[in-house]
């Protein structure tokens, strides 16, 4: 052969196993966490993932808090969320339920609309159909258009149960999923809407209005919205037990804190 050729073939052979030894080995892929529950506590996992590292979360938020739950006894799900208290029935099953955070529930309107302050029983006179009109309340002469979500969603049951007692919604448009209200109070000026404060973000085209005088903010404990957010697990499945004791460290609250407040006493509930 000629020597010029073999000294090539031995350089490309080389560079080839140098090339082979450089190249860094195939990233092993994250273990998958199923997760169905609650559209707010989905929220904070999407902000998590990238910061945890340890885990891709599958999301499904279709079936809510309500959803959540059932998927969860069924062993459909690695973790669940509610927005809300979990059912007594639920953890006597031996589900355990940690407390990560703490919501609002803002009641928001359109930008336009002048009125940025309800209290409870203007609220509770528009979500049930008493009160059709913003001009009743010093507002536009304009028909108020209420939008509430889903009733899988606890949002939905808190605002009920916080605002209108034991009388029930009225003239209200069910919106899905819960974000879609926001589109829903931009697109029309007479709207007003209920949804987790973890949704707002830096969305300027709806107003969050106070409630009783109140500013709504998870923070602000004189807000008469607040409720509590729970991670629903099996103790047994250590990746999804690794990831709800990951949640009380540091690093998860700065996270949390970006949407929410932290509880006021962290507990675990079996």
């Amino acid at each position: 052969m000629n020597p010029a050729r073999t000294r090539l073939a031995m350089l490309a052979t080389a560079l080839g196993a140098l090339g082979s030894c450089a190249d860094p080995p195939p990233a092993a892929s994250a273990p998958t966490l199923r997760y169905v529950g609650s559209s707010t506590i989905a929220n904070f996992l999407r902000d998590a993932e990238p910061t945890y590292g340890r885990a891709r979360f599958v999301l499904d938020t279709e079936p809510e808090s309500a959803g959540g739950e059932l998927a969860i006894l069924d062993g459909s799900a690695d973790l669940a969320g509610v927005a809300g208290r979990p059912r007594a029935e639920t953890l006597e099953k031996g589900i355990v339920a940690t407390q990560i955070g703490q919501d609002a529930i803002a009641v928001v309107v359109n930008q336009a609309n002048p009125l940025k302050g309800l209290t409870g029983a203007q609220l509770k006179e528009i979500f049930t159909g008493r009160v059709r009109n913003w001009k009743e309340l010093g507002g536009q002469d304009l028909d108020i258009r209420p939008f509430v979500v889903a009733p899988s969603s606890a949002t939905r049951n808190i605002f009920r149960s916080a605002v209108l007692g034991e009388s029930q919604y009225a003239y209200c448009e069910e919106v899905r999923p819960d974000a879609a209200i926001l589109s829903k109070v931009e697109a029309d000026p007479g709207a007003i809407g209920t949804i987790s404060f973890s949704f707002l973000g830096s969305c300027r085209q709806v107003t969050p209005v106070s409630v009783n005088g109140q500013e709504a903010s998870p923070s602000n404990s004189r807000y008469p919205i607040v409720r509590p957010l729970y991670l629903l697990s099996w103790p047994s499945r250590g990746r999804a037990a690794e990831f709800v004791s990951w949640t009380s460290s540091p690093e998860a609250r700065s996270i949390l804190l970006q949407r929410f407040a932290l509880p006021v006493e962290a507990s675990n509930t079996k």
